[in-house]
């Protein structure tokens, strides 16, 4: 059986410590508890129960609670945000109905392809169905584990046990964090082994064919010390199945001494929610690269924690936002130093036009015994259109000295003179802003270091505009400077 040692993760206290509920907030979270048990949250517990029947005992009382805990907590706790945070409307009272899988589930046809794919490791759910799980000749069981977490629940259990019960007593675990793992209804367990180095990414897919469906998926990435790995998540959601929910919990757990880069491609149709946490544990002397990509769906809510425990780690996190129409995407990525000599840096860039409104969220935080360590938060968004919004929030914590950390924000429109440039040269006016908007996201593109996390990604953002202008892009060198500018603050790496 799989063991780990858990990093020193902050207690439940430091919730209310960082992120303080305090004066009518309190009384507001008492009533809320009070109002769960007179609406009727013994009923949907009895439901809950049954729907997910035959597990550990257990899973099945955390299961309860994190349930209470999501009717419970508000959308955002933060006194930093009150004013600023989008909740998603889900249909609360056929929530739990929705999780049921239904019939046999087949691969759509412009998936299938993927299920044929012999090189990388691959996992396909259509809605919450688990239809294909492969690894390729070349790695064995010792290399790898990549099991449905039904599987994980028995081969490790205590292993995962341990970690649920970690992530829901966090100060990570947020409403969304609780709904996840109240109705997790399909997930992967993956497992490099010691010293193995995986030349490919692992995929895992999900596909939304079905309207009024309900996923709820956890997956668990653990690289052991002197491995290397990289997964990739892709999230489609298909004409016809609106009013569908993703919800979505990663937790990345990074030993001493290994790599792990994950990366999150969101390409939901517009009548479909998604709810999406990510934890990045990181040991001593190991580095992780997380990426998100939020394109579609209706509303959107993200967070991101990165905890850099282990002396001499690192995160690199990477989020891009485009919104169209009346979407609503909320991104909040929070940087953890913790251990000794730790580097973290996060760069957001968006873009939204017509009514769409994004907004950028996060926290430096850098403990106590965190020294020399060097941090860096970026969040820029683009306004394409009158009506469209945006914002950008980032706030430092800093609890000792001998660092370097700062932090930058901007929101602009496009700019008419590169509009009028371009025009004046024979671009339609229409074809000039797709350039500059993908010209914009192009410097963190270009930092992404997995061919198909990086075309991926291009290829949906052509997408919104309506077909591909792929000699845009030639791989141009990205340097600290074309990334940040001239800003005076920047200092990571350095």
């Amino acid at each position: 059986m799989f063991s780990a040692r858990f990093p020193r993760c902050p207690s439940i206290k430091k919730l209310w410590a960082v992120y303080p509920i305090k004066g009518l907030a309190a009384i507001e979270l008492i009533e809320r508890r009070q109002r769960v048990f007179v609406q009727g949250l013994s009923e949907r517990l009895g439901i809950l129960s049954r729907r997910f029947s035959g597990e550990p005992e257990w899973l099945s009382r955390l299961r309860a609670r994190s349930l209470e805990m999501y009717f419970s907590l508000p959308p955002e706790v933060s006194e930093l945000y009150v004013r600023h945070y989008e909740a998603p409307s889900l249909p609360e009272e056929s929530l739990i109905e929705m999780t049921d899988p239904g019939d046999q589930r087949q691969i759509p046809a412009d998936f299938r392809h993927l299920a044929e794919d012999t090189e990388h490791p691959t996992a396909i759910f259509v809605g919450s169905k688990l239809v294909h799980i492969s690894i390729p000749e070349n790695l064995d069981g010792q290399q790898i584990e990549l099991l449905p977490l039904e599987e994980a629940l028995k081969k490790h259990e205590q292993f995962i046990r341990e970690l649920y019960q970690r992530v829901t007593a966090s100060s990570y675990a947020d409403k969304y964090t609780h709904l996840v793992h109240a109705l997790t209804n399909a997930g992967i367990f993956l497992r490099v082994a010691k010293n193995v180095q995986l030349s490919r990414p692992i995929r895992v897919v999900y596909v939304l064919d079905k309207p009024r469906e309900a996923v709820f998926s956890k997956v668990v990435a653990v690289t052991e010390p002197g491995s290397a790995a990289s997964v990739i998540e892709e999230v489609h959601g298909l004409p016809g199945a609106d009013e569908s929910v993703f919800g979505h919990h990663t937790h990345l757990y990074s030993l001493d001494d290994s790599s792990l880069k994950h990366s999150t491609l969101q390409n939901l149709s517009h009548g479909q929610t998604y709810v999406s946490n990510r934890i990045a544990d990181v040991g001593r002397g190991s580095s992780a690269m997380v990426v998100g990509a939020v394109i579609g769906g209706q509303v959107s809510k993200v967070r991101v924690d990165s905890s850099m425990y282990g002396d001499g780690s690192s995160v690199n996190d990477l989020e891009i936002v485009f919104g169209d129409a009346e979407q609503r995407i909320d991104v909040t990525a929070n940087l953890h130093h913790i251990g000794f000599g730790t580097q973290g840096r996060v760069l957001a860039k968006g873009v939204v036009k017509d009514k769409a409104k994004s907004i950028f969220k996060g926290v430096i935080t850098i403990e106590k015994q965190a020294k020399n360590t060097s941090a860096y938060l970026a969040e820029h968004a683009m306004i394409m259109s009158p009506e469209a919004r945006a914002y950008a929030i980032p706030s430092l914590e800093i609890m000792t000295d001998e660092v370097k950390a700062t932090h930058s924000a901007s929101v602009s429109q496009i700019d008419p003179e590169q509009l009028y440039y371009l025009m004046a040269r024979g671009i339609p006016e229409q074809e000039a802003r797709k350039m500059l908007a993908l010209g914009f996201f192009e410097p963190v593109v270009s930092m992404i270091d997995l061919n198909e996390v990086r075309w991926g990604l291009r290829t949906l953002l052509e997408s919104k505009w309506g077909g591909a202008f792929t000699e845009l892009f030639e791989e141009p060198e990205v340097t600290v400077t074309s990334l940040f500018g001239t800003h005076y603050k920047y200092r990571y790496g350095k």
